[in-house]
């Protein structure tokens, strides 16, 4: 092929990035549909998906979905998952094709972590050890809450997508799985550090995102992780100003707003040559 018509096709190419952006017709899948859930399903159906948000229960699913569908003005769907639970998955995941034919993008966001039964405190000393008074339990608590999930999420979907030959796969990860948490941060602000379990947790969704990247961008689907900084929630004065001064914007992340345009871009054609990839929301934080 010349030069002249490669550089034809290449043009013949050329999209318009407000198409790239357009998800009209869309199956969307976003678990755990609270705080950064409700901005990633709310960042969706704005772009015109439809999309199913999930809780562990009906009830708070359904009301979720109601207010989505009041703030959006798309057709959203609430569900019942137990994200730890391989039924559960493979129930949600049918009815969605049973129901749409489908399912063209998931973000696995759903999570979360224990309060150990040991009371962890770190007041105003640094030195304060979070390993040794963690609990077993709680740890495999928190490592099923956010590693085993995606695991069940990814792999549920994924035969579906594979015979689409298409599919967007967004995994929640955390800056918290990049580097262990300033301790600075903690003191005097009656708040505890992160667990341990949670740390290695988060580093698993990335590095696992990596690896279900790989193996199934030949099918047309694109795994990727977003590892998001501290998003303000209304914490102890004293932490937010500990927390912003390692941050080299100044600020917290803002819900409803800076999560969104992450999950567009993942969830959209605008990333059809990015795999594996984990995009970090900080505030520039870890980059230091």
């Amino acid at each position: 092929m010349t030069r002249e018509r490669r550089r034809r096709r290449q043009v013949e190419a050329r999209v318009n990035v407000r198409q790239l952006f357009d998800l009209t017709g869309k199956i969307a899948l976003v678990t755990g549909g609270n705080n950064l859930g409700y901005d990633a399903a709310e960042a969706l159906a704005e772009l015109g998906a439809t999309v199913v948000v999930t809780r562990r229960r009906q009830e708070e699913a359904d009301r979720t979905a109601e207010r989505l569908a009041a703030d959006t003005g798309a057709l959203v769907v609430g569900a019942e998952l137990e994200v730890t639970d391989e039924a559960s998955w493979r129930k949600v995941v049918g009815d969605i094709v049973g129901r749409f034919g489908k399912i063209d993008i998931l973000v696995n966001n759903a999570g979360g972590r224990k309060v150990s039964t040991v009371p962890e405190t770190i007041e105003d000393d640094p030195s304060f050890e979070f390993l040794e008074t963690r609990l077993l339990e709680d740890w495999k608590y928190t490592m099923d809450a956010n590693l085993t999930s995606v695991f069940l999420g990814c792999r549920t979907v994924a035969p579906h997508m594979k015979q689409a030959r298409s599919g967007k796969i967004i995994n929640m990860a955390s800056i918290d799985g990049i580097v262990g948490r300033d301790l600075r941060i903690y003191p005097g602000s009656g708040l505890s550090p992160t667990v341990p379990d949670y740390l290695a947790s988060k580093a698993g969704v990335i590095n696992l995102t990596k690896g279900i990247g790989v193996s199934l961008a030949p099918f047309g689907i694109y795994v990727n992780a977003i590892s998001p900084g501290g998003f303000y929630r209304a914490q102890p004065d004293r932490f937010v100003e500990n927390y912003t001064k390692l941050v080299p914007l100044g600020r917290m992340g803002r819900d409803r707003i800076d999560l969104k345009g992450s999950i567009a871009y993942l969830a959209s054609g605008a990333s059809d040559y990015t795999v594996g990839h984990n995009l970090v929301i900080d505030g520039g934080l870890t980059s230091w």
